[in-house]
């Protein structure tokens, strides 16, 4: 993690190790969680944020002529990113009645949450497998999370060590 005052520095590095990992046949996802979290409820950022990492990762490895998934792993993909867009949108439904905190707290939450984590786990595996691409790791960098407020940030770090804590995965 980089730590500083806003204009020190940090991006500019992140750049920098963006682009010796990019010559290193890394694939890079970049998400600036702010622009997630603008006009977001609290409960909306994580998942909009965790969402944006895959779409990010996946449109990256597409610009390099690297996605190179098959249908099956691309139902996957959508499976994956829809359920997470899924908790956003009932974040936003909470804010009219709908206790997405008692919902997302009952045993089959936690089992739809296991379910996607192995899916991101066979999404990741399949990229790093492929012997059509050139990737051993994947680095998501995740900018900006001085600008969104601090709970937040810290939601989407737990999130981030829950969810993306798997082989092959740097964030």
């Amino acid at each position: 993690g980089l730590q500083g005052e806003w204009g020190t520095g940090k991006t500019s590095l992140m750049s920098l190790l963006r682009e010796n990992l990019e010559s290193r046949s890394v694939a890079i996802s970049w998400v600036n969680t702010w622009e997630f979290s603008m006009f977001a409820g609290s409960n909306e950022t994580t998942p909009k944020v965790l969402a944006g990492m895959l779409e990010d990762l996946k449109q990256n490895c597409k610009e390099s002529g690297n996605w190179v998934m098959g249908e099956e792993v691309s139902d996957r993909f959508k499976k994956v990113v829809g359920f997470i867009g899924n908790i956003a949108n009932q974040a936003v439904a909470k804010q009219t009645g709908l206790n997405v905190k008692d919902g997302l707290s009952n045993e089959l939450a936690r089992s739809q949450i296991a379910t996607i984590k192995d899916e991101i786990v066979r999404i990741i595996q399949k990229l790093v497998d492929d012997p059509n691409n050139p990737f051993g790791k994947i680095v998501f960098f995740v900018d900006d999370l001085d600008r969104i407020n601090p709970t937040d940030a810290v939601e989407v770090l737990e999130a981030l060590k829950n969810i993306f804590d798997i082989p092959n995965c740097v964030f």
